[in-house]
């Protein structure tokens, strides 16, 4: 049974609409049916100017609806109510069992920006002060819910994140299509933030403007304080799956990112394919919008120029990244805070297949696999990694890196590598680390470079035409 959004025509605006029908459904246990003509207005349309909170138990279907944010809005699209209450939410404001789910052509549009950026401390050459908090431009924000289940929508042009969730569990995010075309910084695709746990993360395609699927758990003013202490903000047992997407903001298609003393482990990621187009005449890395910043003559931030797809910059910077030098409030991730992570069957054409910083323990890669312009399967930063396996990383016969990859320094973060080498360490500390069945791709000098410490272990390699195995300096490599 459901509440058809319709019967709240006589009110002023469409999220009135839609919020009325969500309070009556929580009343009488129905669904809320949002359909794709809106009699209020008598177009194929509706406009959200405010966002529409759920209670729990709601149950929102989207019956080939187009929801558009309204021009000038700062809202979501939809949020749990209780999602707005400041600081940590206690147990007892804990919602279970909100559903949004689309049918046939399910729309969520950010429409056009409304001028409010993520103060990211890197690139925003002015710094402006809002009157509202920057998780009001992701089209969906959630706190402390269990049970969430969001299925088969349309996300275009999101303002920002486009599904965000905090200290959420036994949730699920799947079928979802993004058409984000990094329009303006910071266009990730689901992030998963501090405190969440038992989630999954399933059959997403499309493209956005920065990473498609983000882990994120650190103290930095961004991420808000949603948690009392560090322990209740790990995250853990995350399932990544089936995810066919591209970036064109210059970033990653899977992000891991914690400090400050929050833990992320026990995730799984299998069956990740970029599917961006390519050519030799690609940029080294996709401009980011993020690290680009115009002004007008007033200091306002300009929107990004849209990217097409087939222009020139079109590669992602990695992969997966796990780990990375920066956005720490105190501190940066230590040994025993990251592990237990599980990468299978991955396509990719980017600079780095495997991007590693800081810390990575007891974790695997299997099925790694390198084409067109793809440049190094795995980069090492600075830290300490233990008992990590990797195996069955490959190059397509033809998989050539670019011309300026050869010498690469980008200071903001601290990443440096010299030469064509498959595998680099910047400074990183080996511990039992195996590379087993690795087949090198020809256009490369050796197989191992770069610097730091410790041993790693070669196994069943193939080097083709590369000339030497290692010109790693204080690491040996050890082939069996």
């Amino acid at each position: 049974m459901y509440i058809n959004v319709n019967d709240y025509k006589n009110l002023s605006c469409d999220s009135d609409m839609i919020q009325m029908a969500v309070i009556d459904a929580a009343k009488t246990g129905k669904s809320v049916l949002i359909p794709k003509i809106n009699e209020r207005t008598g177009e194929a349309l509706w406009s959200i100017s405010k966002t529409v909170f759920l209670e729990d138990e709601s149950d929102i279907v989207l019956q080939n609806a187009y929801l558009r944010l309204a021009d000038g809005a700062y809202c979501n699209a939809f949020a749990n109510k209780n999602s707005r209450i400041e600081g940590k939410i206690e147990e007892c404001d804990k919602q279970r069992n909100i559903t949004i789910r689309g049918i046939g052509s399910a729309t969520l549009d950010g429409g056009i920006h409304n001028g409010m950026y993520e103060n990211n401390g890197i690139s925003r050459k002015v710094a402006q002060e809002y009157d509202h908090h920057i998780s009001e431009n992701c089209m969906m924000y959630f706190r402390n819910v269990e049970n969430l289940k969001i299925d088969n929508l349309h996300i275009k042009n999101h303002r920002y994140w486009g599904i965000c969730m905090y200290t959420t569990s036994y949730s699920r995010v799947s079928n979802i299509r993004y058409s984000s075309i990094s329009n303006v910084p910071n266009q990730d695709g689901v992030d998963i933030c501090k405190g969440c746990h038992d989630i999954i993360v399933e059959n997403i395609t499309g493209c956005v403007g920065d990473n498609i699927v983000a882990l994120l758990a650190t103290e930095d003013s961004i991420y808000s304080k949603v948690v009392n202490n560090v322990e209740e903000g790990d995250i853990r047992n995350i399932t990544i799956r089936n995810i066919m997407c591209y970036g064109v903001g210059g970033c990653a298609l899977i992000r891991l990112l914690n400090h400050d003393g929050y833990k992320i482990y026990n995730v799984r990621i299998d069956n990740v394919i970029e599917v961006s187009p390519w050519s030799d005449t690609d940029a080294s890395v996709a401009q980011n919008p993020d690290l680009v910043i115009e002004t007008d003559s007033e200091g306002k931030i300009i929107p990004w120029r849209q990217l097409i797809p087939g222009e020139k910059g079109y590669r992602t910077e990695a992969a997966i990244i796990i780990g990375e030098s920066y956005w720490y409030d105190k501190e940066k991730a230590k040994p025993g805070e990251t592990f237990g992570i599980s990468v299978s069957n991955v396509m990719t054409h980017a600079r780095y297949a495997l991007f590693i910083n800081n810390t990575l323990m007891d974790s695997s890669f299997d099925n790694i696999r390198l084409f067109g312009n793809g440049f190094m399967a795995a980069y090492f930063g600075e830290g300490e990694v233990e008992n990590l396996r990797f195996s069955n990383v490959t190059y397509d016969k033809e998989a050539k890196p670019l011309k300026d990859d050869e010498h690469i320094y980008i200071e903001w973060n601290n990443t440096k590598s010299d030469g064509f080498s498959c595998v680099y360490a910047n400074g990183m500390n080996f511990k039992n680390v195996v590379f087993d069945k690795m087949y090198c791709g020809k256009y490369f000098d050796s197989v191992f470079g770069g610097h730091g410490s410790g041993e790693i272990v070669l196994k069943d390699s193939c080097k083709n035409e590369i000339k030497e195995l290692s010109s790693m300096e204080g690491i040996t490599v050890k082939e069996k």
